[in-house]
């Protein structure tokens, strides 16, 4: 009966589909709708639904994909990447490591360039890592810089900025040394948060440099024109030391937050790229737009956060297993989102690394969910609780159709299950952020996080006790000890032990309720070339690499 009922959810919370993509005409339609496959004469400008308003475009406090998608145009680090994810040289042309891990040194290109014609220096690299981990900045991002040498002194307030082990040796030579060898060190240095800043404009406007009006940049493009909750554009930066293979002029990113408006703009031509499709159907969006739709599996998950900071989960071990143990993630998975996602029963998603942890997950994912159930109503009644004294929490979640249906599905399981009484609280994702940051709930908050590079810690290392993404507000000291010592390691294989001890002890701490892991899923198309999104499993995306088909003239 229960089951019965949370596919009876299911199908009415998906009740929305696609508007015209259902019905036979469409179908009918779809040669026609799909037939456009070169782009308009003329046409200079590639248009992408971004999602919604980027929090922030200052590399260190930018949190958020929506706002990596405009950093990996205006922007470039010492590396960069190629469609796979791998590290490829960027703003540095070369680089060699010591023997011991421990210092890289980076020969620049002497003609990369700031789009306002100056050279980009080894010393703007210099300025940029010293102001991300310096603690007056509160950078929200600065944490994956630790690695190099005294960056975690410098940012827990022990050492002065002025120690942290960056050097230029010459205007286009930077050396870096790290406290310790990170075997994925180089793929650190293609995150936005490592990205130089333009000294002058920043010491000159401080926070006020990150908008068009004095906005100094040195990626493929810079930042023309930021009309909030309208548009964000950017230009081909025609100083970009690799101009001559950036083929689109312009790119618009249109903040869209509703899925259906996104959707309704592509196939209405207003739109050429869908970050965010929605999952309701599918089947019919493939039928429409056959290879146009596009997906592959992505390294992030989709979680709850505890306020472990404050009742009624503070020290409630207990309650918050019980909470976790009745969610029934592949329901969630084939009945609401529809997109393809993969269950959670980690911290992690499972293929993090090649899979070489896809044996960390709970023991209890394998049991009957009704063994699960009676389970949790013991631990439910030990922690406090009962039917007829209900837990009363709120569900915080930013607006968006598909998070909608999630939250309402896990607030029926609870409730089903547990009696739990849960309300729903949506806001806009900027003042989201800053409730969720803040703990300013009482309950749970829906949270999520994209890999910035393919390694276990890139997730791990958020949950230490004074990360600035551990939105649970966990700490547990000998976790952070063999996380510590996981970074320590050269290889992968010598860090497993480590990380898998220590997820194992979070694990059962519950700080955190993982849901399932997304796939990507986008609208792309079809004159829209050179777009190789299946080996894209972070999917970072940089307009340089693509360019427009358009109809030769006979």
């Amino acid at each position: 009966m229960k089951k019965t009922a949370l596919i009876m959810l299911g199908a009415g919370a998906l009740s929305l589909t696609l508007a015209g993509c259902g019905s036979n005409q469409s179908d009918q339609n779809s040669a026609k709708s799909s037939a456009n496959t070169y782009a308009p004469a003329g046409k200079d400008t590639l248009v992408r639904g971004n999602g919604s308003e980027p929090d922030s475009l200052d590399p260190i406090h930018a949190q958020t994909n929506v706002s990596a998608s405009i950093l990996y145009d205006i922007g470039e680090g010492l590396l960069s990447e190629d469609q796979s994810n791998k590290p490829v040289p960027g703003v540095a042309k070369s680089w060699k490591v010591s023997d011991d891990g421990l210092v890289y040194t980076f020969h620049l290109r002497e003609d990369a360039k700031w789009s306002n014609g100056e050279p980009v220096t080894a010393a703007d690299f210099v300025y940029a890592f010293k102001r991300a981990v310096n603690p007056k900045n509160a950078a929200e991002m600065g944490y994956k810089l630790a690695p190099i040498e005294n960056a975690q002194a410098i940012m827990d307030s022990k050492k002065p900025v002025s120690s942290l082990g960056v050097k230029a040796l010459n205007s286009h030579t930077l050396e870096i040394k790290l406290d310790h060898p990170v075997y994925y060190f180089l793929s650190i240095m293609t995150d936005p948060v490592s990205y130089p800043v333009y000294i002058k404009g920043v010491k000159k406007y401080g926070a006020s440099f990150f908008t068009p009006e004095h906005y100094v940049s040195n990626g493929a493009y810079y930042l023309k024109e930021w009309i909030q909750n309208g548009h964000i554009t950017v230009t081909k930066n025609p100083y970009y030391w690799d101009a001559k293979n950036v083929h689109i002029k312009n790119v618009k990113f249109l903040p869209i937050v509703d899925r259906m408006s996104a959707y309704n703009a592509y196939a209405s031509g207003q739109l050429d790229y869908v970050m965010y499709v929605p999952t309701g159907n599918l089947p019919s969006i493939k039928r429409k737009f056959g290879t146009q739709l596009k997906s592959t599996e992505w390294l992030d998950m989709e979680y709850l956060d505890f306020n472990l900071l404050k009742p009624p989960f503070k020290d409630n071990v207990k309650l918050r297993k019980a909470l976790s143990l009745v969610i029934n993630r592949q329901d969630l998975v084939k009945y609401v989102t529809q997109a393809g996602d993969i269950p959670l029963y980690s911290f992690f998603p499972s293929s993090i690394e090649n899979g070489i942890y896809s044996d960390v997950q709970y023991k209890w994912s394998t049991w009957p969910m009704q063994k699960r159930i009676e389970l949790a109503k013991k631990l439910y009644k030990e922690a406090g609780y009962s039917k007829e004294n209900p837990l009363e929490i709120s569900i915080e979640y930013n607006t968006d159709i598909t998070h909608k249906k999630v939250m309402e599905a896990i607030a029926q399981m609870w409730k089903q299950t547990l009696g739990v009484d849960s309300t729903l609280a949506n806001s806009e994702f900027k003042v989201f952020l800053k409730v969720r940051q803040s703990h300013d709930f009482q309950g749970v908050a829906r949270d999520g996080w994209v890999a910035d590079f393919n390694a276990i810690d890139n997730f791990a290392s958020m949950w230490t006790c004074n990360n600035p993404q551990n939105n649970a507000g966990y700490c547990n000291p000998e976790y952070d000890k063999l996380i510590a010592e996981g970074q320590k390691q050269r290889s992968p294989e010598a860090a497993k032990p480590y990380y898998t001890e220590a997820m194992e002890i979070a694990m059962k701490d519950y700080p955190i309720v993982p849901l399932f892991s997304n796939a990507v899923v986008h609208l792309v198309k079809p004159y829209v070339q050179n777009y190789q999104m299946e080996t894209n499993h972070l999917d970072h995306v940089y307009d340089k690499w693509f360019s427009f088909e358009y109809k030769k003239q006979s």
